[in-house]
């Protein structure tokens, strides 16, 4: 049997705390194989809380700040308790400090990190510090798109045979095409529905759809779209909106966790990111058959292949955005069949099982 420890500073609503949920839980399916726990340095947040409530064991509140030694302490003596075979940490300035410490006093044979997204803004020089340090002593990185596995080899100076690439996946049961007997948010009936999942913060670039939506409405005036998802920048784009003249026709849903009932509803799934790695949000307007339009960013294109299951767009450009938006609007054949194609390359490649499979492989192959 494998001991697994994942390390993440907490698991609040996002896509990195979803593939870890998703691993956890899929690995520790498997009792013969795996013995699987979580460690979640502060609060385990709402998908720690779930994943608990499903018999995966999760350790939280074991550091009360940064600085707490006697934290360390509680977190080495875990590792003691647990001896992992694997310890997999989130990719994460305080995860990976903590971890990689903690290692030094706890043998544990293979340390990885998994990096989930890309770096977003010039980094602090103590955060680079501890990403030289942590990222020469792992045994092996796990990223989730080739873009990223450059990105880290460059920025980073790893070797890339030391990077992994695992692609997240979606379970392909739960997200499929619907059929929705009301909606609950009033959608006016027949209206063509673009809708984005995402966390409201700058570089999700939601005010760039925002500012494309005066000429869509120009267009197509009984549009609605609908935006699931909190953050820091809500009150700023529902100002927008309504500066816009365009709120009447945006649906601001805040933060939800039934993401495979709202995305039936969409005719056409957005997201217009300034940077990205491999949203978990585009996968799922995939499962359930929708065509995407998202910015060419990260990884992006290696799941939307522009013209076939959606549009591609340049970032920073609300007339691009609402021109391929515009073309989807004006064209139901295409939006069914990019919907399908959507639909059948997630099947093919991007499942959760899939996902799990790999990670599986992955595992059995660094512990050789």
């Amino acid at each position: 049997m494998t001991k697994i420890v994942f390390v993440i500073s907490t698991m609040g609503i996002g896509g990195a705390e979803t593939v870890f949920h998703d691993m956890a839980l899929g690995l520790g399916q498997h009792k013969g194989e795996y013995d699987v726990s979580v460690v979640c340095l502060y609060e385990r947040g709402r998908i720690g809380k779930r994943l608990s409530e499903k018999g995966v064991e999760v350790h939280s509140c074991v550091l009360r700040n940064r600085f707490d030694i006697k934290g360390m302490v509680r977190f080495m003596n875990i590792l003691r308790e647990k001896r992992p075979d694997v310890l997999y940490v989130a990719g994460q300035t305080l995860a990976q400090a903590v971890s990689f410490a903690a290692s030094i006093f706890v043998k544990i044979p293979v340390k990885i990190i998994g990096v989930h997204s890309h770096d977003l803004a010039q980094r602090a020089l103590y955060k680079l510090f501890i990403d030289r340090l942590t990222f020469n002593s792992a045994t092996q990185i796990v990223c989730v798109s080739e873009s990223q596995k450059r990105h880290i080899a460059i920025s980073k100076n790893v070797s890339p045979d030391k990077i992994k690439v695992i692609y997240n996946g979606v379970d392909a049961d739960r997200f499929r095409e619907k059929k929705i007997m009301g909606n609950g948010f009033s959608i006016p009936e027949g209206a063509v529905v673009i809708g984005v999942l995402a966390s409201l913060r700058k570089e999700k670039g939601l005010d760039v759809l925002i500012q494309a939506i005066p000429d869509i409405l120009r267009h197509c005036p009984e549009a609605c779209f609908v935006i699931a998802g909190d953050g820091m920048e809500k009150d700023k784009l529902e100002d927008m909106a309504k500066t816009l003249g365009v709120y009447s026709n945006v649906r601001f849903l805040g933060q939800r966790e039934d993401a495979s009932s709202i995305v039936p509803i969409f005719d056409i799934g957005c997201l217009s990111s300034r940077t990205e790695n491999f949203p978990l949000s585009i996968l799922e307007y995939m499962a359930c058959g929708k065509p995407v339009v998202a910015t060419r960013v990260g990884g992006v294109p290696e799941m939307v292949k522009d013209g076939m299951n959606g549009f591609l767009v340049k970032p920073e450009s609300p007339g691009d955005l609402s021109k391929k938006i515009l073309s989807l609007i004006n064209d139901k054949p295409l939006r069914r069949s990019m919907g399908t194609e959507g639909r059948k390359i997630v099947e093919d490649s991007f499942t959760l099982d899939k996902m799990i499979d790999n990670y599986k492989g992955f595992f059995k192959q660094v512990q050789v």
